[in-house]
């Protein structure tokens, strides 16, 4: 793969604390060890794709304050292209507080944004979409130049010049102030969370994927992690498909699991695998994960996905 995936999104300072058990309120403990972390979905997103060998770039902001600093750093350990990001000398890096509970590895988030910009349309417009093949959008309060960017997308490809860029969206926070449904009928593949899917008043992931796939532009799909359940999605006009989870033997985080479940399942759809077998990919590489702290090594348990 010759032409990159462009992750859109938030770039995150995270401070892992991991705990013997969950902090009890109005407490003093010590943690068993902690870490500073590249955070945030869209770079997540991306710390996968590079584990896989995929040409991979952010677009974010970011702050030359440490956090930032740390998080440019990073990025290019991993390899993943930030040429095109915004760096901000008065904004603060977003920055959040993960307590990890070892003796089950659930994770508990504490974000602090202090308001940072989003990733703006006049930012978007300088790229030129003939280095991608694939461009992940995470939602976020940002969506009046979101739906310009699909639009500036959805533009080109339909100059019919060049290869298409498919577009896909995670749907992940509950509430962003504007109407969720309108967003699934923006991409090619829409990723809608557990929680999401619970404020839209659905239970399981399957009653959830069969109501909001109505909302789907013909051709395109709706996935659904629901964590330890599994996995679901259905193509618009097509057949319910779902997936079995397949959790470690000892679960030491499930910190990054829906985003690593995202990109190897998008890894998945890009190497022509069908949507089935894509997102029960997905779920084993996220399963893996939860008995990882981090992503490398993945490739090592996945080698077909490089």
């Amino acid at each position: 793969m010759s032409k990159k995936v462009l992750c859109v999104g938030l770039c995150c300072l995270d401070l892992v604390m991991y705990c013997k058990s969950y902090p009890v309120e109005d407490s003093d403990q010590r943690c068993v060890s902690h870490s500073w972390q590249r955070g945030g979905n869209a770079s997540n997103n991306c710390s996968v794709f590079a584990e896989f060998n995929v040409p991979i770039e952010i677009l974010g902001t970011m702050s030359y304050d440490v956090g930032g600093q740390f998080m440019k750093k990073n990025f290019e350990d991993y390899g993943i292209c930030i040429e095109n990001c915004h760096f901000f000398e008065e904004y603060e890096s977003p920055t959040s507080t993960n307590w990890i509970n070892i003796q089950n590895g659930s994770r508990t988030i504490v974000h602090s944004n202090k308001n940072m910009p989003e990733v703006s349309f006049e930012d978007f417009k300088c790229l030129d979409l003939n280095n991608y093949s694939w461009i992940h959008f995470e939602c976020r309060p940002y969506y009046e130049d979101l739906k310009k960017m699909i639009k500036y997308v959805r533009d080109w490809n339909a100059e019919k010049d060049h290869d298409p860029v498919k577009v896909s969206i995670e749907i992940e926070k509950p509430r962003m102030g504007f109407d969720m449904m309108e967003v699934i009928t923006l991409g090619d593949f829409i990723f809608i969370s557990k929680d999401f899917a619970i404020t839209c008043g659905h239970s399981d992931m399957v009653s959830a994927v069969k109501a909001l796939s109505i909302n789907l532009k013909p051709g395109s799909t709706i996935i659904c992690p629901w964590g330890d359940k599994g996995a679901c999605a259905k193509i618009a006009e097509g057949f319910l498909v779902m997936s079995e989870a397949y959790p470690p033997e000892k679960i030491l985080t499930t910190l990054g699991a829906g985003d690593t479940f995202i990109a190897a399942t998008i890894i998945a759809l890009m190497k022509g695998i069908e949507l089935a077998n894509a997102i029960n990919i997905g779920c084993k590489v996220a399963g893996a994960k939860c008995g990882m702290y981090d992503t490398r090594g993945l490739v090592k348990l996945f080698p077909f996905l490089a």
